[in-house]
């Protein structure tokens, strides 16, 4: 019986010391999957009948514009959907500053999406969407 008190005197820490290294080796050197980071997204806001006086003094003139903008980031429905009066304010303030004869050529049009796209994401910050691309699915000048 003492000999056996023995052996599970040595065994025992020694079973103990073992198996604590060999959780400790599982922990901190097993490889872990790495988490997922979201994926990002692109969702279509439209902004229909958005008419605004241009910025002419000598001659009043008008546009009268519908705006699709194609927006990439996470969950962009949902910034959208909370800020998508934000995103009309900034496009109709973008648009009172051209003028006529800006517009009037397709490099003013260009020009006029290029600013239409960095006030959306300044707009939109909050939620870090991008603007992919700015289109005019109707645009009639007077």
């Amino acid at each position: 019986m003492r000999n056996r008190g023995r052996l599970l005197l040595i065994l025992g820490p020694l079973i103990l010391l073992l198996g604590g290294g060999g959780a400790a080796y599982f922990l901190f050197f097993s490889k872990r999957p790495a988490k997922a980071a979201p994926q990002e997204r692109t969702c279509e806001l439209t902004l229909s009948d958005l008419t605004v006086n241009l910025a002419d003094t000598a001659r009043p003139h008008y546009l009268s514009a519908s705006v699709s903008l194609v927006l990439k980031g996470v969950d962009p429905e949902a910034v959208v959907e909370d800020h998508e009066s934000g995103a009309r304010d900034a496009v109709i303030m973008v648009m009172t500053q051209h003028t006529y004869a800006d517009l009037l050529s397709a490099e003013g049009k260009e020009t006029l999406k290029s600013d239409i796209a960095a006030a959306v994401e300044d707009a939109l910050s909050e939620g870090r969407l991008v603007v992919e691309e700015v289109m005019f699915t109707s645009f009639l000048m007077d």
